[in-house]
């Protein structure tokens, strides 16, 4: 009786840590402003075209150029002249805090804070954590972001996107 009584306890256990593991993530993938805004960020520091699915029709659907496309190319060839590839220009972002105000239901004000780094080999990046090799940058800004279509997308001026 009581080896039934321990099994019975073990398993309401697993079954209570699955729902509730469910539960999160079902609620993880509830877009919000802060989270939009903190994918872009990343993906704009690590230099990746996949930033434009977080930017607002206003910026994307410009039909004089195409700003992420422009702006990458505007980063390749900085890298080129300091005599690199275009891959030694990206960052990477961490300690990433972001604190969301909400104008309205459809528009919010996410100012990010974190810190970025020259993005290396795994290794190297040990090694150079390790002997204290590493700079790193201070990130501040705010960024526009409003609800297009159910969903959050980043507007306005963000970054250097902004200044191309």
């Amino acid at each position: 009786m009581d080896q039934g009584g321990k099994f019975l306890a073990i398993a309401s256990v697993v079954i209570i840590a699955v729902i509730l593991q469910v539960g999160l993530i079902i609620s993880e993938d509830n877009e919000s402003p802060a989270q939009t805004a903190g994918c872009f960020a990343e993906d704009y520091f690590n230099r990746d075209k996949s930033m434009g699915q977080y930017l607002c029709k206003e910026i994307i659907e410009d039909e004089e150029s195409d700003v992420v496309g422009d702006y990458l190319h505007q980063v390749a060839q900085e890298a080129k002249a300091m005599g690199f590839k275009k891959n030694y220009m990206k960052t990477a972002l961490s300690h990433v805090e972001t604190r969301t105000e909400m104008q309205d239901e459809n528009t919010a004000i996410v100012r990010i804070k974190g810190e970025r780094s020259r993005y290396l080999n795994p290794v190297f990046g040990a090694i150079a954590t390790m002997f204290f090799l590493t700079e790193s940058y201070e990130v501040d800004k705010t960024l526009q972001v409003i609800k297009e279509n159910g969903q959050w997308k980043v507007c306005g001026t963000p970054f250097m996107l902004a200044e191309l």
